[in-house]
């Protein structure tokens, strides 16, 4: 069975959340937490869950849209990311945190800078992108806190910080997402990708979202997948090409998405 490190440490924090979380009760629905958690990605390693299936097209959309500051559902669409538009007004605009700190916090473009920075001033420790703005009204405010980076020789670290993880759903793609949001960097600076690390917040897991939990758990032990997923791309975090071959997970299984 080829299960990546990365989908252990997962199946590892569903564990702990399932027998020591504690009872919680936010806004949209009642949750089994724990506060602090973290999993660590191998650079050569796609973390694409093998117990069930992730969808890429939409990820890769996703960060596509961010990376052009699309503030539209017809935007996100248009790159194949069709999940944005829970949280789209009524006129179509989002109100999307995500893209609109990456390019103007306070007048700074963020993305720009540090593309910069860590091609000329590789070894500061400041490599870094907020993405919590306390002023915000934003429907959906980010559940990343901020993105960091370190120059290790020839190779690039992130760190990724997560106020909040909804673990069966946000968590298993945002695992990808860092992972190709690291690669893309990389290889736009000249370096090699690092390693990744997501550090969490609140990690937690809807009561709604336990029958498929368990699900899933029996799948990914069950699975019988010997493929490693590979990914292939070319240009840069600008205006890159993206490649998925030799995923072959086990089946779909869904969780209603909180809104």
């Amino acid at each position: 069975m080829m299960i990546s490190s990365a989908e252990r440490q997962y199946v590892q924090l569903i564990e702990l959340i399932r027998t020591h979380g504690f009872e919680a009760h936010p806004t949209k629905g009642t949750t089994l937490s724990i506060f602090g958690g973290s999993i660590i990605m191998r650079p050569e390693e796609v973390p694409l869950l093998i117990g069930r299936k992730i969808y890429t097209d939409g990820l890769v959309g996703e960060l596509r849209a961010f990376i052009s500051n699309e503030a539209t559902v017809k935007g996100f669409e248009s790159y194949g990311c069709n999940f944005w538009g829970a949280w789209g007004n009524e006129d179509g605009t989002l109100d999307v945190d995500y893209a609109r700190l990456l390019h103007n916090f306070n007048g700074v473009n963020q993305l720009e800078r540090l593309i910069d920075n860590l091609k000329n001033k590789p070894h500061s420790r400041k490599h870094v992108i907020s993405l919590w703005d306390p002023s915000s009204e934003a429907k959906q405010v980010p559940c990343v806190l901020s993105y960091q980076w370190s120059v290790q020789g020839k190779k690039l670290d992130m760190i990724w910080t997560q106020r909040s993880a909804d673990v069966m759903i946000g968590l298993a793609s945002d695992m990808f997402s860092a992972w190709l949001f690291n690669q893309l960097i990389a290889k736009t600076v000249g370096l090699e990708p690092g390693t990744v690390t997501i550090n969490i917040g609140d990690a937690h897991i809807y009561k709604d979202h336990l029958t498929g939990m368990y699900d899933y758990i029996d799948c990914v032990w069950r699975c019988e997948n010997e493929k490693t997923p590979k990914v292939h791309l070319v240009g840069d975090i600008y205006d890159f090409g993206f490649k998925l071959e030799d995923y072959a997970p086990g089946k779909t299984i869904k969780f209603d998405l909180k809104v």
